[in-house]
Formats: C-alpha cells, sequence, structure tokens
C-alpha cells in the first residue's frame, strides 16, 4: 500500500471510529435543545482557562525536558515549541500519528526515533501516574463520596505503588528482563522485532531516571501538578456552564477524557472527546444536553489553543515537518530533509 493510501485508510478508519463516537454522544439530543445549551456558556471564563493552557504546556515542557536530558538536552525554548507543535499536530492528525511527532522532530536534535518515542513512552507512564494518584487522593479524602469510592482510591493508591515496585524491580534486574522480552519478541517478524526492542530498550533506559529519587519526585510532581491543572480548567468549565458540581466531578471528567483519546479516533478528536465528557457527567446525574453542550465548548477550546500555540511556534522555530513522518524508516540514518545536514544521524 502506498503513503498516499496508507494515509487515505488511516483517515478514514479515524473518521469512522470519530463518527461512531459522535453519535453516541449526541444520538438522542435535539439540534433546538443543543443550540440552545451552547447558548448557556459564560465566555468570562474563557480567560483563565487560557491562562491554564499556557501553563499546562509550560509545565509539560519542563517535564519532557527532564525526561530528555540525560541524551538529548534541550534549551526551554525548543522544549516549548517542540510541545506546542506536538499539541497542535496531535488536533489534525488521525489514529493517535500526533504520537509520533515528538520523536520524529527529535532527530532534527541529533536524537533517534526509537530514543524519543523511550522518551514519549516515559512520559506516558508518570503521566497516567500522576493522574492515578490524584484521582485516588480525590476519591480516599472526599468526605461526599460513598464509602465504596473511598475503598476505590485507596486500591489506585495500592495499584499505582505496585506499578513503581515493578519497575524498581525491572530496573534491578534489567538483565533477566532483557532476555525474557528478546525471547518473546524472537515470535514476531525481524524488522518488527528489532524495532519494538530498540523501543523497549530505550523506556528502560528512559526509566533509569527513577535511580534519581529526587528527580522522579520532582517529574511525579510536575505530572500531578499538570493533571490538577487540567482538572481546574474542566471545573471551570463547569462553572461557564453554571453546573455547582464537587472538584471530584472535574478530576472524573479528566480520567474519561484521557482514556477516551487514548482511542483511535478522527483528527482533534472528535467524537471520543465528546462522548468521554457526556458519560462522565451522566455518572453525576448532569443532563444530556448540558453535558453534549459542554463538551463541545471544551473541545473547541481545546482544538483552536493548541493549533493557534503550535502554529505560533512552529513559525517561530526551525522544527520542520515533511513526508519522512509517514515515509521514511523509524531510525533511519539518512538526514531528515530540511534540516542542518550537521545533524543528521
Amino acid at each position: 500500500m502506498s503513503n498516499g493510501n496508507q494515509r487515505t485508510f488511516l483517515i478514514l478508519l479515524g473518521t469512522a471510529f470519530g463518527g461512531a463516537f459522535l453519535y453516541m454522544a449526541f444520538k438522542d439530543v435535539s439540534w433546538p435543545e443543543f443550540v440552545n445549551g451552547l447558548k448557556q456558556v459564560n465566555p468570562v471564563y474563557f480567560i483563565p482557562c487560557t491562562l491554564l493552557v499556557i501553563a499546562i504546556q509550560f509545565f509539560r515542557a519542563v517535564r519532557f525536558g527532564l525526561i530528555l536530558n540525560p541524551f538529548c538536552p534541550m534549551k526551554m525554548k525548543d522544549l516549548w515549541d517542540l510541545l506546542n507543535i506536538w499539541a497542535g499536530a496531535s488536533m489534525i492528525l488521525p489514529i493517535r500519528l500526533g504520537e509520533l511527532v515528538r520523536p520524529y522532530l527529535l532527530r532534527q536534535r541529533d536524537a533517534t526515533f526509537s530514543s524519543g518515542f523511550g522518551a514519549v513512552m516515559v512520559e506516558r507512564f508518570f503521566d497516567l501516574s500522576g493522574l492515578v494518584l490524584l484521582l485516588g487522593v480525590v476519591l480516599w479524602k472526599n468526605p461526599k463520596a460513598d464509602i465504596f469510592y473511598s475503598y476505590l482510591g485507596v486500591g489506585l493508591l495500592v495499584v499505582l505503588a505496585a506499578g513503581y515496585l515493578v519497575v524498581l524491580f525491572i530496573l534491578a534486574r534489567r538483565d533477566a528482563f532483557q532476555r525474557l522480552v528478546e525471547k518473546l519478541l524472537s515470535w514476531l517478524p525481524e524488522k518488527v522485532s528489532l524495532f519494538v526492542g530498540k523501543i523497549v530498550q530505550q523506556l528502560v533506559d528512559g526509566f533509569g531516571i527513577m535511580a534519581s529519587f529526587k528527580q522522579a519526585v520532582v517529574i511525579l510532581a510536575c505530572s500531578v501538578l499538570i493533571w490538577i491543572l487540567f482538572s481546574l480548567m474542566t471545573y471551570l468549565f463547569l462553572l461557564a456552564f453554571a453546573v455547582d458540581a464537587p472538584f471530584l466531578v472535574a478530576v472524573t471528567i479528566q480520567v474519561f477524557i484521557c482514556f477516551g483519546v487514548a482511542l483511535p479516533s478522527a483528527p482533534g478528536f472528535i467524537g471520543t472527546f465528546h462522548a468521554a465528557c457526556r458519560y462522565a457527567l451522566a455518572i453525576f446525574g448532569i443532563q444530556a444536553v448540558v453535558a453534549i453542550s459542554f463538551a463541545t465548548v471544551y473541545h473547541l477550546f481545546s482544538l483552536v489553543s493548541n493549533l493557534l500555540l503550535g502554529l505560533l511556534s512552529y513559525r517561530t522555530c526551525d522544527f520542520r515537518f515533511d513526508q519522512s513522518l509517514f515515509s521514511k524508516p523509524a531510525d533511519s540514518e539518512e538526514p531528515v530533509p530540511g534540516t542542518d545536514p550537521r545533524l543528521a544521524e
């Protein structure tokens, strides 16, 4: 299948997924109700939410810089641009192809694709850790939550602690773990095995950052702060629609959005984002019209803000895209077109 056909197939597949979830989100909401629901938003809340978007991107850049530092130290301006371009591209590319953007662009800073992808996977681990920690504490300590949710919060914290112990065990028995991985990968085709093996190796190397307790704590703290800021922005959007709800609702919505947008979807997470918001709000008895109006405005705000930041960064930096994002092998030794040949791998 040619590159053009591959892109067309991915776009169609993502659109199909997005369309299915979009139908699930809007299926019992009439157009007049939806329009009336949109009119209920108070746009004043867009101002603090814009500031929160900037703060979130800043702390994302700081965190990613700490993860990259052992093998690809970068200036804060480059990290800021990298994160903005990735966020903007993620709103355009279907089927989660946005996850390829940072490893691809890091090749223009003398890093391999596999090392960049490994760094992204390490970031995702801390992302999930921060979200689980925040949700666990909120459920555990919320006096209004049912006792079941308190136990659930404790359970999440136990799972998080177990996850960290597993990672530390892998680091302590790295050679044995590597042999196990090689044995499992031997069942795959050679090219796939080599590529996945590189990713696993870079992921394990990236987890080596946990050998520094202080650095691991700082990265986890950044992750928790990022999710608190995301939840605060969600809470402000609830207030914009006059929804009087505790902070737990905002955190729950963020959890649903996080897992919703992880699914294959259309460009901009259309459909999966809306369905995640609607069904998260349904848990707390929020009417479907309010929920879908909230989801639409929140999604549009996120889409526009990320695209604007990404476009601004792309125009003021030297990171560049070309067809090799889709067509070149992941760790090709050829120079990336459009970059300084001195940075070629």
